[in-house]
């Protein structure tokens, strides 16, 4: 192994609290480089992920602070009117000891406003260990999640809990719909399945017209969606969810909106700027090239 090899090794393992000195970009390059084994070019970006981190460190719009929040997005889509694809909440709250757990339904969903993948899911009230519960709430509370990858919409979004419906479909598991908007207009659609099963996430891409586009089986950890069959599902609603996806990131330069639809209801989700931190595509280069053909960055 080269010196530069062992240099570059060395650098992407940093433990956590040195990489806090560092600066934006030296930490989004440590971070692909230990995904990817190479530098991204910044400068002239081409797939889906180099392109995430060229957004993280060139492009700034307040609005989307805003929006990354998953209280105050509600009043954006409210703006739109579009209140009525928002899911029920029961309550936000700064701190745990404002959350009354006697006074929630029995199945809920507890989730922080200023970050990703910090969600506590209760189906059965009374095999939730609330203990356990209140302080991975307040743990979570304490991260500023800019630090995880330099997310900059992160950064001042102020750390609340907002207590959700419990979504659960009766005629099937709950399936996700995330979709890529470019430019204002979506362009790509990803569908994600399984969350919550024994099997694991099963993941598919299909094109604007929802034609098969890649198996998710292709990318170690992920299976495809065998069973699921897009076509049975109400074409109307299909096509809404585009339309929707187009007025929500109308005014945006890049976001993925998440949606659910639960028993033909369109239930919205979140607006996501950086999808998987720009380190999502590692196995799978052919959709990250895809991807970053759609998304043309300003000059």
């Amino acid at each position: 192994m080269s010196i530069f090899k062992i240099v570059f090794w060395v650098y992407a393992k940093l433990p956590k609290k040195l990489c806090y000195f560092l600066s934006d970009e030296s930490e989004l390059k440590r971070l692909y480089y230990r995904y990817y084994g190479y530098f991204p070019d910044l400068n002239k970006p081409r797939t889906i992920d180099e392109k995430i981190q060229w957004l993280k460190l060139y492009y700034r719009d307040s609005l989307m602070s805003n929006l990354a929040d998953k209280f105050e997005v509600r009043n954006y889509l409210i703006k739109l009117n579009l209140e009525h694809i928002l899911n029920d909440i029961y309550g936000v709250y700064e701190n745990v000891e404002e959350i009354d757990i006697n006074k929630l339904p029995e199945q809920f969903v507890l989730k922080t406003t200023h970050g990703c993948s910090m969600n506590i899911l209760c189906k059965d009230k009374t095999t939730l260990d609330w203990g356990k519960a209140k302080k991975q709430l307040k743990k979570w509370l304490k991260v500023n999640y800019y630090h995880r990858g330099r997310q900059w919409v992160y950064k001042d979004i102020k750390p609340r809990i907002i207590c959700e419906k419990y979504l659960e479909s009766e005629s099937e598991a709950l399936v996700d719909y995330k979709i890529y908007c470019f430019n204002g207009k979506p362009s790509a659609i990803d569908i994600y399945s399984g969350r919550n099963s024994k099997d694991g996430i099963k993941y598919d891409a299909y094109d604007l017209s929802w034609n098969f586009l890649a198996r998710g089986d292709s990318i170690p950890g992920y299976n495809s969606n065998m069973n699921f069959d897009v076509k049975k599902i109400d074409q109307k609603i299909l096509n809404n969810l585009l339309v929707i996806a187009g007025k929500l990131a109308k005014i945006l330069l890049f976001a993925r909106v998440d949606f659910y639809i639960v028993d033909s209801k369109i239930i919205f989700g979140e607006i996501t700027f950086y999808p998987g931190n720009g380190l999502s595509y590692v196995n799978y280069p052919e959709r990250d090239k895809y991807l970053g053909s759609l998304f043309k960055l300003p000059h």
